[in-house]
C-alpha cells in the first residue's frame, strides 16, 4: 500500500491560502516578539491555512487492470440452424464461451451482449444458456452501436459469433472506423452447403436506351463444384423462342466460392425485353427469368402535310417544344397541278423529296405522320405505301389526319388502308364540313383519359371547343379502338362517325384522327383553367402511344436471388419512373401493395422511400414457401403500372450454411480475424488483447484538516498564543 497526497480546496481557495501563507510569513519575519511566541503564531496561521487548503491523504493500493473485451452473441434468425451434436448455432455459440469462462476472466474484462436488429446486456453468464433465437436478422453496426455505447469504457477488442447471415456489411466498417477497435468474427454452423449453384445477384440496369449495347452482371455461389466447369448462357426471346446471345464458362476453384460474370446485348426493339440466364453446374440445369425496359433517348418523327394548315403550325410548334424529339418535317406549298408562270428550277420552294422519305430514309424514324396528304396528286407509287407499311409492321408509328385533301388521296384498297383501323368510304362526299363536338367513346382508355379523374375526364371533353370537318370513313375494322366519335354523323355501316381510332398492326401502332382541326382545342381552351392544357396533354400522349413508351413499365421491381436468405426482415426495392424515365416524384406517387403467402392468405404491406424514385418493403412471419408480391401505383391520382415479385422462402431456413463471406468481409472490416468456431483457439485470440495496464485502487481518502480535531487544535494554538501575548503584556 502506499499513502498519496490529493488537493482538496479549488484553485481560487489555495491561492487565496498561499497569499495568507506569504502575509504570515512577511509577519514573522518582522516581528520582535519572542521565538516562542511567533512559533505559537506560525502554528497556529498553518492550521487555519491547512482547513483552508484541506488536504486529501489517499491510501492506494497498486493494481492492474485487464483489457475490456466486448464479446456479440448473434441470436438472429438463422441462429436457430443446426450446427452440430443436436444443438442450435446459438447453443454451440454459448456452450463454447460457458466452457471457456474461466479464461476469458483471467485475461479480459468481459462485457456480454445478445444482438440481432439492436444490442440486449447479459446480467450474468448464466444468461447464456437461456438464450433465444429472434425473429429479425442481425444488423451488425445497429448491434455494435448500442452496445458500445452502452459501456462506460471503450473495449480493447470485440468478438462476434454469428454465421453471417446478416445484413450488409458496409455500415459496420463504417461503425468500426468510428469506434477504432478491431473485431474477431467467430463463425458458427456449418461452412458447406449442399453440392449446386444459385445466382446470388443479378444486376440489370433501370432501363436501356433503343439501338445501344447495355450490360448486365451476375453473381453465383457455387459449393461442393471446385475444379469443375460452371456454363452461363444468355437468351433473347424472339417471335416466342429462345435464341441465344452468349455463353461464358466459368470454374471454380474452391469449395465455397463466390463466381461473377458479365454479359452485353445491344438492344434492338423498344419495350420489355425477355431474356433467360441458364446456369449450368454438376449436372444440373437453372434457368432464370427476368426483363429489361428499352426505351427511346429521343423521338425521331417525320412530318409530312399535304398543304399549309393551322393544325400543321400548331402541331409542329408542339412537337419541336420537346428536346426529346427530333422533328423533320415537309409542307406541300404547291401541288402538282397548280399551275406556274415560272419554271420549276427558277422557283425558291424544293422539289417533293418522296423517294428520300419513303424509302431510303424511312427505318431511320420512330413516328410518321401524315396530315391531309393526298398520294394520287403526286402519282406515288404503290411500293411507297407498302414501305410505310412495312415501317409499321416492324415497329414504328402511325399517326394519319384527316381532312379534305385526304379524302381524295387514293388510298382506297391500298398498303395504307390495310394499316388504318377503319376502311375507307367509297360514299361521296368524303369529307364532312361544318362544327360537331367530339364524343369519347372510350373514357377509360389512357389516351382519352388526361385528367386525375373519370369526372374531370369527361367535363374537359364535353368542355373542348367544337371541331371543324371530318373524313368520312366506311366501317371500323375487327380489333381497333374508336376513342371518339362525331354522333351527328354517320359510317357507310350506319354506325356513329369515327373521329379518333387506333389499332396495333405487327409491332407497331397505328392512330387515325379524321379531322385537321384540333388546333381549335389549344386556341379556343386557352381561356378556359379547366382545360386551357388539353391540348397539350391530348398530343402528347398521343406521341408517347405512337412511339411506344406509353406502354413501356414505369414500375418494377429490383430482381431478387434465387432463394432469399433464412432471415427476417425480408426486403424488396420497387422503383417507379415518370414518363420520361426519371425518378418519380415521391409527393405524386400512391402504393399499394398485397403480400400473399403459400397458405393463399394475402396482407397489405406499407413502403418505406429509400431514394429518390425507390422503395422499399420488408416482409416478417415469414412461412417457408412461394412468396407472391403485386404492387399498383397511381401517379397524380392516374394508374401508372404495376409489378409482381415472386421468390421462395427457404424451405428450411434454419439449414443456410455459413455466410462465410460476410464473416471475412466483417472482419477485414475490423483489422480482425475470421476463424471457424469449431477450430478456433481461444488463446491465440486472447493474445490478441493487449497487455494489462497498472492502475491504483483507492482503499481510502483521509481529510485530516476538515475534522473537528484539527479545528480545535487550531483554536487552542491560537487561544494559547493570546494568552502568551497578555501574560507578556504585549499588544
Amino acid at each position: 500500500m502506499t499513502l498519496g497526497l490529493e488537493r482538496g480546496a479549488p484553485l481560487w481557495t489555495a491561492a487565496l491560502a498561499l497569499a495568507a501563507a506569504a502575509a504570515v510569513v512577511w509577519h514573522l519575519r518582522r516581528s520582535r516578539a519572542s521565538a516562542a511566541l511567533r512559533l505559537l503564531r506560525a502554528a497556529a496561521a498553518f492550521a487555519v491555512l491547512a482547513a483552508l487548503l484541506d488536504p486529501v491523504l489517499a491510501l492506494r493500493r497498486p493494481l492492474l487492470e485487464k483489457p475490456r473485451l466486448l464479446i456479440l452473441v448473434d441470436r438472429s434468425h438463422s441462429m436457430g440452424g443446426k450446427a452440430g451434436g443436436g444443438r442450435t448455432r446459438l447453443q454451440a455459440a454459448a456452450r463454447w464461451l460457458l466452457r471457456r469462462r474461466s479464461r476469458l476472466q483471467r485475461r479480459s474484462d468481459v462485457e456480454l451482449f445478445a444482438v440481432d436488429g439492436g444490442a440486449k446486456r447479459l446480467a450474468d453468464w448464466e444468461e447464456l444458456s437461456s438464450l433465444k433465437s429472434a425473429d429479425e436478422a442481425l444488423d451488425a453496426a445497429s448491434a455494435l452501436r448500442q452496445a458500445a455505447d452502452s459501456l462506460a469504457r471503450q473495449p480493447a477488442r470485440v468478438w462476434l459469433l454469428s454465421d453471417g447471415n446478416a445484413e450488409d456489411s458496409s455500415p459496420l466498417e463504417a461503425e468500426l472506423q468510428r469506434l477504432g477497435v478491431a473485431l474477431d468474427v467467430l463463425g458458427v454452423g456449418p461452412k458447406r452447403r449442399e453440392k449446386g449453384v444459385e445466382i446470388s445477384r443479378l444486376k440489370i440496369p433501370d432501363f436501356v436506351f433503343l439501338h445501344s449495347r447495355f450490360r448486365l452482371e451476375v453473381e453465383l455461389d457455387a459449393s461442393g463444384l471446385a475444379g469443375e466447369p460452371v456454363r452461363l448462357s444468355l437468351l433473347r426471346q424472339e417471335d416466342g423462342a429462345w435464341r441465344p446471345v452468349d455463353s461464358k464458362t466459368l470454374r471454380a476453384s474452391g469449395a465455397e466460392e463466390t463466381l461473377s460474370a458479365s454479359f452485353s446485348d445491344l438492344a434492338r426493339r423498344l419495350g420489355r425485353r425477355r431474356y433467360r440466364l441458364r446456369v449450368e453446374a454438376g449436372g444440373l440445369t437453372r434457368p432464370r427469368d427476368f426483363s429489361v425496359e428499352v426505351v427511346r433517348e429521343k423521338y425521331r418523327i417525320m412530318y409530312l402535310a399535304g398543304r399549309p394548315s393551322a393544325e400543321y403550325a400548331q402541331l409542329r410548334a408542339l412537337l419541336k417544344s420537346d428536346p426529346n424529339r427530333e422533328l423533320v418535317s415537309f409542307v406541300i406549298l404547291r401541288n402538282p397541278d397548280a399551275p406556274s408562270i415560272a419554271p420549276d428550277d427558277e422557283l425558291s420552294l424544293i422539289p417533293f423529296p418522296a423517294d428520300e422519305i419513303f424509302v431510303r430514309k424511312l427505318g431511320q424514324f420512330d413516328l410518321f405522320i401524315l396530315e391531309d396528304f393526298s398520294a394520287t396528286r403526286f402519282n406515288l407509287p404503290r411500293s411507297y405505301m407498302e414501305s410505310l407499311r412495312r415501317f409499321v409492321a416492324a415497329g414504328g408509328g402511325l399517326l394519319v389526319i384527316g381532312g379534305s385533301t385526304f379524302a381524295e388521296g387514293g388510298y382506297q384498297g391500298g398498303p395504307l388502308e390495310d394499316l388504318l383501323p377503319v376502311a375507307l368510304s367509297s360514299a361521296s362526299p368524303g369529307y364532312v364540313p361544318g362544327l360537331f363536338h367530339a364524343q369519347v367513346t372510350a373514357p377509360s382508355n389512357p389516351l382519352a383519359s388526361l385528367y386525375d379523374t373519370p369526372q374531370a375526364c369527361a367535363a374537359a371533353w364535353r368542355a373542348l371547343p367544337p371541331l371543324d370537318g371530318v373524313t368520312r370513313f366506311g366501317a371500323v375494322r375487327a380489333g381497333s379502338t374508336v376513342l371518339a366519335v362525331d354522333p351527328e354523323q354517320r359510317a357507310d355501316d350506319g354506325r356513329p362517325l369515327p373521329v379518333l381510332a387506333i389499332r396495333d398492326y405487327g409491332r407497331g401502332k397505328v392512330m387515325l384522327l379524321g379531322s385537321d382541326s384540333t388546333w381549335r382545342w389549344k386556341l379556343g381552351a386557352a381561356s378556359d383553367w379547366r382545360i386551357g392544357d388539353f391540348y397539350a396533354r391530348f398530343w402528347t400522349r398521343a406521341i408517347r402511344y405512337l412511339s411506344g413508351s406509353l406502354d413501356l413499365s414505369k414500375v418494377r421491381f429490383d430482381p431478387l436471388p434465387d432463394r432469399l436468405p433464412a432471415r427476417e426482415p425480408a426486403r424488396l426495392f420497387l422503383r417507379v419512373f415518370d414518363d420520361d424515365f426519371r425518378p418519380a416524384d415521391a409527393a405524386a406517387v400512391t402504393l399499394r401493395a398485397v403480400w400473399t403467402g403459400p397458405d393463399g392468405r394475402s396482407r397489405e404491406l406499407s413502403a418505406r422511400q429509400a431514394g429518390a424514385g425507390l422503395y422499399e418493403f420488408e416482409l416478417t412471419g415469414l412461412s417457408a414457401g412461394p412468396q407472391r408480391v403485386r404492387a399498383e401505383v397511381f401517379y397524380d391520382g392516374r394508374p401508372w403500372g404495376g409489378d409482381t415479385a415472386r421468390f421462395q422462402w427457404l424451405a428450411a431456413p434454419a439449414e443456410a450454411p455459413m455466410n462465410w463471406h460476410w464473416i471475412e468481409e466483417a472482419a477485414r472490416a475490423g483489422g480482425g480475424r475470421a476463424v471457424e468456431l469449431k477450430t478456433a483457439d481461444v488463446g491465440r485470440l486472447l493474445s490478441l488483447l493487449p497487455g494489462p495496464r497498472a492502475r491504483a485502487r483507492i482503499l481510502r481518502r483521509l481529510r485530516p484538516a476538515s475534522s473537528l480535531a484539527w479545528l480545535a487544535a487550531a483554536l487552542a494554538l491560537l487561544l494559547a498564543e493570546w494568552i502568551l501575548r497578555r501574560l507578556r503584556g504585549l499588544p
